[in-house]
């Protein structure tokens, strides 16, 4: 009776745990590398505002640097901006459209939906750090670090 009684137990310990995921741990994931990538934002915003002062103080950059192809390096920056802006501008898009009530939908539904966005923002994260190590890279060259 007891090794009945313990069996039936683990049978259903055993089936509970195959059960899947918990939604709210998926979406506690997602909020936590989100928080994550909001690091990287600041970087992101810092080096948009460092391209940006170089941008307006060539003259300076011109001094100090003589031998720079000022048309060719505005393009760069200006370059480097606009891929900044393009980033940043896809976290606030991802971020206004993420929702982490999902009421209405059952558990498997809620856990597909947040596995999802937790890639979307696992392909942001590697856009932010593509484009910290390519701003970084350039403001370097400038000794604007």
């Amino acid at each position: 009776m007891k090794n009945t009684i313990g069996v039936l137990l683990l049978m259903i310990v055993v089936i509970s745990c195959k059960q899947g995921e918990n939604y709210k741990d998926v979406r506690d994931e997602v909020m936590k590398f989100h928080d994550v990538v909001m690091e990287d934002q600041g970087k992101i915003v810092s080096n948009q505002m460092k391209l940006d002062t170089l941008l307006r103080s060539f003259k300076a950059v011109k001094q100090q640097f003589p031998e720079t192809d000022t048309l060719k390096e505005k393009a760069a920056i200006s370059a480097l901006l606009k891929q900044l802006t393009s980033s940043e501008e896809r976290m606030n898009d991802w971020m206004h459209k993420f929702e982490p009530d999902v009421t209405g939908k059952s558990n498997e539904e809620a856990v597909r939906y947040f596995k999802e966005e937790k890639i979307k923002i696992h392909k942001i994260d590697s856009l932010y750090k593509a484009d910290i190590a390519v701003s970084d890279a350039y403001l370097t060259k400038f000794k604007k670090p």
